[in-house]
Formats: C-alpha cells, sequence, structure tokens
C-alpha cells in the first residue's frame, strides 16, 4: 500500500470514527434542536396566521393573488405539521430518556420474578423482548422520526416550488398566444398546457409515494430519468434525496414513508369532522334578514376574516342619530361595475409592485384622476336602505377602515325622525353580468335606537 493509500485509509478511518461519535452523541442535538425549534415555531404561529388576513385582503384586491394564497397554505400546512412532528419526536425522546434512567435502577426485564404462567411468559419474551432492544428500537425510531419531521417539511417546499413552475408554465403560454384565462376544470387555466403540467406532477408523485416503483420497471425507467432529473431542479429535491433514501432503506422509514399519504387523508379526514348539534338553528345567514350577528358591528369584537365582504356599522346603537355604515371596497368585485357605470373614469392609482423609499421605480399616481367622480361612482355602486324605504341624496366618503385596514365608503346616515324600536338597514350592490348591470339581493343589517 502506498504512502498516498495509507493517508486516505487514516483520513477515512478518522472521518468514520468521528461519525460514529457524533453517532452516540446525537441525541443531544436532536432534543436541543426539537424542543427550540417548536418553542419558536409555537412563538411564530400568531404571526403566521395572521397573514391570513393580509392575503385575504389581496385577494379582494385581485383574484390573481389566488395562487400566492395557495403558497401561503402550504406553507402553513408544512409549518403546523413541523411542530407536531418536532413535539411527537420530544415525546418519544422523552420516553428513551425515562427507559435509561429506568435500566440504570432495575436493569433488564426478569421475566423469571414476575412468575408468570409459561404461556403468559413466552409472550412476553418473543413480543417484548430484553428491555435493552426496546431501549435500542426506541433510539432508532426518534432518529428516524426526527429525519422525516424535516423531510416532509421540504416535501411541502417540493410542492410549493412546483406550483410556482407550474403556473409560470401555463402563465408563459397564455402570453405567448395571446389568449385568456380559461376558467376552471382539468383543462382550466392555459387548456393542455394546464393538462400537460398536471399528468408530469402525478407521475413524479406516484413515483415519490411507490417509494421508486418507475424506476424499477425496465420500460420505464428510460424515460423517467429525464423526468426525474428535470423534477429534481424544480422541486428542489435535490436537497433532501439523500435524507429520503437513507430513509426509505430503513425498515421502520420504509413503512413510515408508505404509510403517510394514509396518515395525511386520515387527519384531513379527522379535522373535517363536524357535529350538527341545533335541529331547528338557521344553518347560514344568508341575507341577514333573521340573524342578529356580532361582526355586523365594529364595537363588538369581530372577526376580521368575516368582516371582509360585508357592510359593518360602528354599533348596532346610533351615536347622536346617525349610524356609521362601511362599505368595503373589493377591486376583484366592484372594478368591472364602476366602469361601466361611468365609462370615462380615470383611475387613480397604477397597481401592481412599484419601488418607492431607496429607490424609486414605478409610477403609482395618476394625476388625472377626478376624485369626485369617483365618489360620485361609488355612490351609484351601492344603494342603502332603512325599513325598506330608499335613502338618497346621502353621499358617502372614502374611508380606510382602522381595524380592517381595508379602503371603502361610509355613510353617515341620519336616524333622527326613525321611532324607538329596531330598524333594519338593507344594502345593495351592483354587479355586471355581461354588459348589463344588475343588483345583487342585498344583506340587512339591524339596528336599535
Amino acid at each position: 500500500m502506498t504512502e498516498q493509500e495509507k493517508s486516505q485509509a487514516s483520513k477515512g478511518t478518522e472521518l468514520s470514527t468521528w461519525l460514529d461519535y457524533l453517532q452516540r452523541e446525537s441525541w443531544q442535538l436532536e432534543l436541543l434542536i426539537s424542543g427550540f425549534v417548536v418553542f419558536l415555531l409555537i412563538g411564530g404561529w400568531e404571526p403566521v396566521k395572521d397573514l391570513e388576513y393580509d392575503l385575504r385582503l389581496l385577494f379582494n384586491a385581485s383574484k390573481s393573488y389566488f395562487y400566492l394564497s395557495f403558497l401561503y397554505y402550504v406553507f402553513r400546512t408544512a409549518y403546523v405539521t413541523l411542530i407536531f412532528c418536532l413535539l411527537f419526536h420530544v415525546i418519544l425522546r422523552g420516553i428513551w430518556i425515562a427507559a435509561i434512567g429506568l435500566r440504570s435502577v432495575s436493569g433488564d426485564i426478569d421475566y423469571d420474578r414476575l412468575a408468570y404462567q409459561p404461556k403468559f411468559k413466552n409472550r412476553l419474551r418473543q413480543r417484548l423482548g430484553s428491555f435493552d432492544g426496546y431501549i435500542e428500537r426506541l433510539e432508532r425510531n426518534c432518529s428516524v422520526i426526527f429525519t422525516l419531521a424535516f423531510l416532509i417539511f421540504f416535501c411541502f417546499l417540493s410542492l410549493a416550488t412546483w406550483a410556482i413552475f407550474a403556473i409560470a408554465v401555463q402563465a408563459s403560454y397564455l402570453w405567448l398566444t395571446g389568449m385568456s384565462y380559461q376558467g376552471g376544470g382539468i383543462l382550466g387555466g392555459a387548456g393542455f398546457v394546464s393538462l400537460a403540467v398536471l399528468v408530469i406532477g402525478l407521475v413524479y408523485l406516484l413515483d415519490f409515494v411507490t417509494l421508486g416503483f418507475l424506476k424499477r420497471v425496465r420500460w420505464l425507467s428510460r424515460p423517467y430519468y429525464y423526468l426525474y432529473v428535470f423534477m429534481g431542479w424544480v422541486t428542489l429535491a435535490r436537497l433532501y434525496r439523500p435524507l429520503y433514501y437513507n430513509l426509505i432503506d430503513h425498515k421502520f422509514g420504509r413503512m413510515l414513508a408508505l404509510s403517510l399519504p394514509v396518515v395525511i387523508l386520515l387527519i384531513l379526514a379527522l379535522v373535517s369532522v363536524k357535529q350538527v348539534k341545533y335541529t331547528y338553528f338557521p344553518a347560514m345567514v344568508e341575507d341577514g334578514k333573521v340573524w342578529l350577528d356580532y361582526n355586523n358591528y365594529d364595537d363588538e369584537s369581530p372577526n376580521l376574516y368575516d368582516q371582509l365582504w360585508r357592510t359593518s356599522l360602528a354599533s348596532r346603537y346610533p351615536e347622536n342619530n346617525y349610524v356609521r355604515a362601511f362599505i368595503p371596497y373589493r377591486p376583484s368585485y366592484d372594478n368591472a361595475p364602476l366602469q361601466q357605470i361611468d365609462p370615462q373614469l380615470e383611475i387613480s392609482q397604477y397597481t401592481g409592485i412599484k419601488l418607492q423609499g431607496a429607490f424609486t421605480l414605478g409610477k403609482r399616481y395618476n394625476p388625472q384622476a377626478d376624485y369626485q367622480a369617483m365618489l360620485d361612482a361609488f355612490a351609484e355602486l351601492h344603494q342603502l336602505s332603512i325599513n325598506d324605504t330608499l335613502l338618497l341624496d346621502i353621499p358617502p366618503l372614502f374611508k380606510i377602515h382602522p381595524e380592517r385596514r381595508q379602503p371603502g365608503v361610509e355613510y353617515m346616515i341620519p336616524v333622527h325622525d326613525l321611532p324607538i324600536g329596531r330598524h333594519r338597514l338593507k344594502v345593495q350592490t351592483r354587479y355586471l353580468a355581461g354588459d348589463t348591470l344588475g343588483w345583487n339581493t342585498g344583506y340587512n343589517i339591524y339596528f336599535y335606537k
């Protein structure tokens, strides 16, 4: 053996010894990382959850933000999954540490001292084995679950990057061909291009959940090889493939990987279970005629998510004989009717991403905008009535709702002449069907004088 070969062998032995040492002591790092990460993830859950409201604001501004919402929900699912997997790992590591502590006091299981009948004693010996074997299995399973937690997170990351790629392909095809979005369904979006992108993703997913079935079939492996390499880049799978393949060559890891889709489906089914308890109570708000909903009033701690689409009053009790009604502006629904109401209406702001601050790029404001014309158009967009009496000559003003952070218009409705008691405010909004403007059925809100 040459000196170079001896040197390489020595380095290999040192590396192997170092890795063996890390493997023996890895439980400390696993427990430390799991506990620290779980602490951070739980602490960050509220800010992550609050992002949903901002995304709903964006979706109200434009339906094109739907894809961003999809990416958010994928990320949030991965976030929650990582928390639960790491919590499970911490619990399992706790059991492992408890087992080691018990072994130092009690040693191995003495089946003879239990004085059980042979039938029970033999079964326990066969099923449980030695206590050392139990500790070894716990150790192995803890390491596998720790790895699986991050593998699941990377899988969700792959789903997000694949979705970005699919969206980019379809948008590029539509832009190049001059076609428009073709709606829902399996051929929606970009038609056959959407179908092709979906099939490619499903083929790769099938190989993933079957632990490489397509790689084992000779006549499929050659064409699939090129798709496999391509998808490795698109889904960032190259980041976690060593973890994946080292996991599935282990019996327990392979069992977990195979059962994972079933477990996810069971979890989704479990969280979908709802118990219906109130036989004669309305199931839906509908038009609000028979419903006193706290989300209709700003001073009653409403759910901001449910308020996004609806008109709200400052209070159910008029202040100084005025009812303050805020109607949100939702561009994805309101822009088309506004353009039909006043075809000459100039836009106020150029929407899209702009840079303003250290760098300035893109024009935001339109100096030709006529704000009064805009307000007049909004006044024609909505129709208000109290107790079925139409309200006329009550002009609105633009306002950004302080709690909802949502733009809209506010009406100050005088109610001096109304008698004491319950009253009903009805708000109707125009919608565009083809080239014709129509009124929706409206929504009713009760207030008390």
